[in-house]
């Protein structure tokens, strides 16, 4: 086996490791939009409650990709929510392996050959990509659909790659509308820049776009059990009604400083080099991405850095194509010691902390009827545990009210109740979402700050 097998594979095994322990989401609309609905479908979840339901605005491409992908497992007798989440990831990371691989494969040759290697290794083991790949969100789905469409065209512009290529584009709007974005920018650029016959860009690109876009409508009607035009739904709900701002609004700018607070050095680098690289190929079919997706992104009000996550993949070119590493070695073994520390943090490190809890209760003395007693969170409210589908059955919540007599199960999320129960009554830790002895260690008050999970059986 060749050291290239070999780096390959290792970093295979990061990515499968990361769909297992990073549990979790990084954003809600994973769980609440694509997981709970794709459980609802397969019964696993009794009912959906969400304006966005209401309004028809979410596809239900990506639901019922893991409705087909659930379905037997949950056919086999498979019901555990934590188990089918995980085989979720799992395909996440995959599909997000195999993308990876492909973009490498075309990209690589466009670099010398000593700078397609650095490429190819750092790219590999890229945080945010190994991350995000375990993600089972449209932001991650749709991207991963979007770049192989793109890769596929761009290996070899013919009648088959046309419509292979243009019907994965269509698939990736279906999973996650803005992408139409950079699919119409890649058409034009096609159309005008390579010359295309007008009549063949219509003929096989166009109308594969159609077919994918035409398939998500199909999937919209089995999920809303009508026929309803998402895209105009969610142009109408957030753009025009700008419903979308109600989450927050950043000026124009927004972008720059949420790419370097969120990626730190990586993110001055890829802004330098992307901007270097779009002033030295303004024509190029990166810049006409990037451009057409940032000007986009860029005008709405409310901005997250995973909704311009094409653009990482894309910067990751741009940054190698600028600047020479073969001359920088020692800046790229500094940047790439770095980014590896960032993987072990991301692959080890649940995504979403709490639901390790959600897990732990769902199996603590299961089958048995559990009464656990609340109180507020740092924000003024009780955790009420509103994923339901990870909600343990046979639950039930008392706010603040402890009994006078006997014993008693406690959850709290604040260092100073837990606490207070210790040195109130005599309890015995059954969960703690830190490791206990580092609660001993108050660092710049850290315990005041953050929310520390903790089950209790206390007694008077």
């Amino acid at each position: 086996m060749t050291d290239q097998k070999r780096i390959y594979l290792f970093s295979f095994f990061v990515f499968i490791l990361t769909s297992l322990l990073s549990i979790g989401f990084l954003h809600p609309d994973e769980q609440y939009y694509t997981l709970d609905f794709a459980f609802y479908k397969l019964g696993i979840l009794d009912q959906l409650q969400t304006w966005e339901l209401e309004t028809k605005i979410r596809p239900w491409t990506l639901p019922y990709l893991y409705v087909a992908l659930l379905a037997p497992f949950k056919f086999l007798g498979l019901e555990n929510p934590f188990a089918l989440a995980t085989i979720a990831r799992l395909f996440s990371a995959c599909l997000g392996f195999f993308t990876l691989f492909k973009f490498i494969q075309i990209y690589k040759e466009k670099l010398p050959k000593v700078q397609s290697t650095l490429f190819e290794i750092f790219a590999l083991f890229f945080w945010p990509i190994v991350f995000m790949s375990s993600r089972t969100s449209s932001d991650n789905i749709s991207t991963c659909v979007l770049l192989l469409g793109l890769l596929t065209i761009q290996k070899e512009i013919s009648k088959k790659s046309l419509l292979q290529g243009g019907l994965l584009l269509g698939l990736a709007f279906s999973l996650r509308h803005q992408t139409g974005i950079l699919s119409l920018a890649f058409g034009l650029w096609i159309l005008i820049r390579e010359k295309m016959c007008p009549i063949t860009w219509l003929k096989y690109f166009a109308s594969s776009i159609t077919i994918g876009v035409l398939i998500g409508l199909g999937f919209d009607f089995l999920g809303y059990f009508h026929f309803t035009l998402t895209p105009i739904n969610y142009l109408t709900e957030n753009l025009i009604k700008d419903k979308i701002s109600s989450f927050g609004v950043s000026p124009w700018w927004g972008y720059f400083s949420l790419t370097l607070k969120k990626l730190n050095i990586f993110g001055l680098l890829f802004i330098a080099s992307s901007l270097v690289f779009i002033k030295k190929f303004p024509k190029s079919l990166e810049a006409t991405l990037f451009i057409a997706f940032f000007i986009f992104h860029s005008m709405i009000g409310h901005k997250e850095l995973r909704f311009i996550y094409p653009l990482l993949w894309i910067s990751l070119y741009m940054c190698f194509r600028i600047i020479n590493f073969k001359n920088y070695k020692r800046v790229f073994i500094f940047l790439f010691s770095i980014n590896l520390i960032g993987v072990a943090i991301v692959s080890f490190k649940p995504a979403y902390t709490p639901l390790k809890f959600y897990k732990f209760l769902y199996h603590f003395k299961e089958g048995s009827p559990l009464t656990v007693h609340i109180f507020k969170d740092r924000k003024g409210r009780y955790p009420e545990l509103e994923m339901e589908v990870y909600k343990r059955k046979q639950l039930t919540l008392t706010k603040d009210q402890i009994p006078t007599v006997g014993s008693f199960y406690t959850f709290t999320t604040k260092y100073s109740d837990l606490e207070q129960l210790r040195r109130s009554f005599n309890c015995e830790l059954k969960y703690l979402s830190y490791p206990e002895w580092v609660l001993e260690y108050n660092f710049f008050k850290w315990r005041d700050r953050s929310n520390i999970w903790a089950l209790n059986y206390c007694s008077q």
